[in-house]
């Protein structure tokens, strides 16, 4: 009775049972995936490397997500990132909560057009002239769960990016000398 809610790695804090499937099946053309945070992921539900600071899970690249210095992120189409939540979290996996605008940071050495899915229970702090935010989805595992926002990023043209934002400063520069003048002839 009731549906299976239950995470098929059986490790504290894996993706809830369907996730990996249901996120594949938002990006059916990505080919290179970097599960980052990855702890027991299921590999054979969404294939790709793996980022993990504890070397005893096996991940691709032992590395502190905080960098990503060991990681080749120019190699990669779309990152899945599932961090800790909260202090007690991070505690039970053994290490100490990251700075989420640290590891957006580091995300931008991606390319453009990658995509980042962020699961977490906070939106992290970003550069808007690196990364544009296309969707946000709530999520519920189950009565009595914590409600979590999947956040999905798309890696930006800083040069576009910047190109706007000259346009914009520019464009209110005008409208403050418009409404000095304006000012000026009351």
């Amino acid at each position: 009775m009731g549906n299976d809610y239950r995470v098929k790695s059986t490790y504290y804090g894996g993706y809830p049972a369907g996730y990996l499937r249901r996120v594949k099946a938002l990006f059916p053309d990505k080919q290179r995936v970097l599960h980052l945070f990855s702890g027991q992921v299921d590999l054979s539900a969404f294939p790709g490397d793996t980022v993990d600071i504890n070397p005893k899970l096996k991940p691709t690249y032992v590395d502190d997500a905080q960098t990503l210095q060991r990681v080749p992120l120019e190699n990669y189409d779309l990152v899945l990132a599932d961090p800790p939540y909260s202090v007690e979290d991070a505690d039970h996996y053994q290490t100490t909560m990251v700075k989420r605008n640290v590891v957006m940071r580091a995300l931008q050495r991606l390319p453009i057009g990658a995509h980042i899915v962020w699961l977490d229970q906070v939106l992290p702090m970003y550069r808007k002239d690196a990364f544009e935010q296309e969707a946000a989805i709530g999520m519920w595992k189950s009565t009595n769960h914590r409600f979590r926002g999947i956040t999905i990023f798309r890696r930006r043209d800083a040069k576009v990016s910047n190109n706007v934002a000259t346009a914009t400063k520019r464009r209110m520069v005008k409208q403050e000398e418009l409404a000095g003048l304006y000012a000026s002839a009351d």
